[in-house]
């Protein structure tokens, strides 16, 4: 065993691992299963435990282990979009809850708080990297923000949509994170590559999806999908 590593890093790196392959495993699954029905509700579910324990796992090593800047701002948008999609799937269309207003708020300020932390602790970090990644968390927050007064209409129209987005989000940031740490030495480019692949895909999905999700289509009711949060009566 490495000395540059104690023996609670890596338990925390061996959780990390195993349930960030889970993760990538469940949602290609969920990705390419039928939306809506068994298989997708099933791995979907799976997939939030196993993306929950990720992200946990990920907070206690960098902030009480090892600190990476990349790692810290795919953790930040990994957190809150797995949290919007989930809640999009909760709420469908229905106005934010407290718990999503206080959260897109958080998410919001979150990019600006990091930036101004990072410059203050001076520690390094890549600002074309951090940014197009901290970018996505502003629009995404942002979006949910104007939730607030969009027309009910649209947000009943586009809830299905919105969830997609949210959670492929959520795969692509984990899939840039696992290939920014394995090719550590093909940096950007290694988190890069996944993130255009995942944002084409979005894309097709955005553009062929409503056409599909018509035939056939049943989504989980609300009561299906565990809430933690319980802001939302059934």
């Amino acid at each position: 065993m490495p000395a540059a590593h104690s023996l609670p890093h890596w338990v925390n790196i061996a959780i990390h691992v195993a349930c960030g392959t889970a993760a990538l495993c469940l949602g290609i699954i969920a990705i390419v299963s039928r939306k809506g029905g068994p298989v997708h509700i099933r791995a979907g579910r799976s997939f939030l435990y196993a993306y929950g324990v990720v992200v946990a796992t990920a907070a206690i090593g960098l902030t009480i282990f090892d600190f990476r800047s990349f790692l810290a701002v795919v953790t930040l948008l990994s957190l809150y979009d797995v949290f919007a999609g989930y809640r999009a799937l909760q709420l469908r269309g229905r106005r934010p809850q407290p718990v999503d207003k206080a959260a897109s708020a958080i998410g919001a300020l979150t990019p600006w708080l990091f930036i101004a932390a990072m410059h203050y602790l001076h520690q390094p970090w890549s600002p074309v990297l951090t940014w197009s990644i901290l970018g996505g968390l502003v629009l995404i927050s942002g979006y949910d923000l104007l939730r607030n007064i969009l027309p009910l209409a649209w947000l009943k129209r586009v809830w299905v949509q919105e969830h997609l987005v949210k959670m492929m989000s959520a795969y692509i940031a984990i899939t840039s994170a696992f290939a920014g740490t394995v090719f550590s030495g093909f940096m950007p480019w290694a988190a890069i590559l996944p993130s255009a692949l995942g944002l084409a895909v979005v894309s097709g999905f955005l553009l062929a999806g409503p056409r599909a999700w018509q035939r056939g289509r049943r989504w989980p009711a609300s009561r299906d999908i565990p809430d933690p949060t319980r802001q939302v009566s059934h």
